[in-house]
């Protein structure tokens, strides 16, 4: 017998409760995803800081309030996932007072939000991306678009003229960390601060097997920092130190296994291969001090930057999608 002849399945979106957006208020949409989890997901599915901003916002009035019942909060750039436990707090009561925490959220204008810069060394275009794709085209695909040079795709895929100047863009930039654990071990799922050298870039297709730990990769409008050896999907531009301390040995690593927390900016530095197996080394003995400022996110400065900036921004943006649709022939 066929049971699905005797039930009747209706497709569902799984919203639990809405926020229609209004001055200062994007719309919000809470959906039950699973069995102890919501998903708030907020306005619609862009990159727009003030969304991340306003997660922040959210996940520390959460947190202060100290509610029975929750369990975790997940982050992303525009949602936040949160599990709960049914048997200490019931869905519908969860709904009541998230909707109540959005109504009473201050001002994202007024908020100043600790935010660290940290410089991190980076060899581009180095050996060990290379070996990577080596081994890529050696086990799994032979030929494509972005093989046998990630750089130079990166650079067809946003009209820029070769691999030099996808580094001057790649360095010209801050990282805000908008994300953590985007693959695992605290990576960080970071965006470019200056849209003006914002590359945007597909993933492999298929994914890798194998990418050297500290590797780092653009994929989408984001970057990433490889923690550990693992598979991977990111176009390999090259590679800094590690993200990742187990046994929390450096003081950059007093607080938690990562080196990355949330909104922390990320200045990457050229050095040279030779350079950077040094500094690895440093690290790996524990005679390697980290470079990280104290500093501050305030998107309402933020935002004025944006506006300061919008006709070159929208330049870069429109080149970009005229060249990616050429550059992804044969994907």
């Amino acid at each position: 017998m066929n049971i699905s002849n005797l039930i009747e399945i209706k497709k569902s979106d799984a919203v639990i409760a809405t926020i229609d957006d209004g001055p200062n208020q994007p719309r919000v949409v809470y959906r039950m995803a699973g069995s102890d989890c919501i998903l708030i997901e907020y306005g619609d599915i862009t990159l727009d800081l003030n969304l991340r901003v306003r997660i922040y916002l959210l996940e520390e009035a959460i947190n202060s309030m100290q509610i029975e019942g929750i369990m975790e909060l997940t982050p992303g750039l525009c949602s936040v996932l949160i599990q709960y436990d049914g048997l200490k707090l019931k869905m519908n009561r969860l709904i009541e007072i998230l909707k109540l925490i959005e109504k009473n959220l201050p001002n994202l204008e007024e908020v100043e939000i600790p935010s660290r810069r940290v410089h991190l060394p980076i060899a581009l275009h180095d050996r060990w991306s290379d070996e990577a794709v080596q081994k890529y085209m050696g086990s799994i695909r032979k030929s494509g678009p972005y093989l046998p040079d990630n750089i130079e795709f990166v650079a067809k895929a946003n009209g820029l003229s070769g691999a030099d100047e996808v580094i001057r863009y790649f360095l010209s930039t801050e990282y805000l960390v908008i994300g953590l654990g985007d693959v695992y071990l605290g990576a960080p799922c970071a965006v470019p601060l200056d849209p003006r050298y914002r590359m945007v870039v597909p993933k492999y297709n298929p994914a890798r097997t194998w990418t050297a730990e500290g590797t780092v990769g653009l994929g989408g409008a984001f970057l990433c920092i490889y923690p550990m050896e693992s598979p991977g999907g990111y176009q390999l531009v090259g590679r800094t130190l590690p993200i990742w301390n187990t046994w929390q040995t450096n003081k950059a690593f007093k607080e938690a296994p990562w080196l990355l927390r949330f909104f922390d900016k990320i200045k990457f530095e050229q050095v040279s291969e030779d350079e950077l197996i040094e500094i690895r080394e440093k690290v790996r003995l524990n005679q390697y001090s980290f470079n990280i400022e104290e500093d501050t996110f305030k998107i309402k400065d933020y935002n004025k930057f944006l506006d300061s900036i919008k006709d070159e921004s929208e330049s870069f943006r429109d080149k970009r999608e005229r060249a990616l649709k050429n550059a992804i022939i044969g994907y």
